[in-house]
């Protein structure tokens, strides 16, 4: 079921109509943490911001999706008494019935997966947006063998390098954490100027093997810059 929400403060983010909506919707008038259907879980719900042609973070309305048995409780709610409000930075919200279709996959996820709060996930946003800003360039790629010499004494192993790629006079590489996928990515680009378009290497670790633990396929790479100098331009 969705709704509309209408006179969004032009300072309110996300968050804070998430934080609005879970005030109202997990309060005591409409959250029974014993009634059955809810499993004995916190409803879920999603907002979405209405996009702004000015540039602005929203145009003062977004679209509120929750289950259906949930919305009809919070219509009626809304409909009994005038002091029933959603409360955005001190202002009291509209709320409107649409007929939009939501997503099946958005009614799966709102019937399923754990409520997550507010101020959790927008923390989770800044560590990855954090980690989206920090790329560091890469002097130079290795793919190769860790292998086991038959007349070795001891009991270390040697890399035997496959395949060598530079990336610093006649073609560029970025090395940077995907926080959200837990791994981290290598964009190779051909030239320097071709930077807009580049090849996706993507692996879990930055040194990955698969092998029976004598002869394994592995990579690495050396980088030009350290953490601490901040992202290339």
């Amino acid at each position: 079921m969705e709704f509309e929400l209408k006179w969004i403060h032009v300072d309110a983010d996300i968050y804070d109509v998430r934080k609005a909506v879970q005030e109202v919707l997990h309060g005591p008038e409409l959250y029974d943490p014993n009634d059955k259907e809810n499993k004995g879980r916190t409803p879920n719900f999603e907002v979405v911001m209405g996009t702004s042609p000015a540039g602005r973070i929203h145009n003062g309305t977004a679209a509120l999706r929750l289950p259906r048995r949930l919305g009809e409780k919070l219509f009626k709610w809304y409909k009994e008494s005038d002091e029933h409000r959603i409360v955005v930075k001190g202002r009291p919200l509209r709320l409107f019935k649409t007929y939009n279709h939501v997503p099946a996959d958005v009614k799966d996820v709102l019937e399923k997966a754990l409520y997550i709060d507010p101020e959790q996930d927008k923390r989770r946003t800044q560590i990855e947006d954090h980690a989206r800003s920090v790329r560091l360039r890469i002097a130079k790629v290795q793919f190769g063998v860790w292998y086991k010499p038959s007349n070795s004494p001891g009991a270390g192993r040697s890399f035997s390098i496959e395949y060598e790629r530079e990336f610093i006079s006649q073609s560029a590489a970025y090395i940077y954490v995907v926080y959200e996928h837990k791994l981290i990515r290598v964009d190779v680009c051909a030239t320097l100027l071709s930077l807009q378009s580049p090849l996706h290497l993507k692996f879990p670790y930055l040194d990955w093997s698969a092998g029976d633990g004598r002869n394994e396929l592995s990579g690495s790479c050396q980088v030009l810059q350290h953490p601490k100098d901040g992202p290339w331009p």
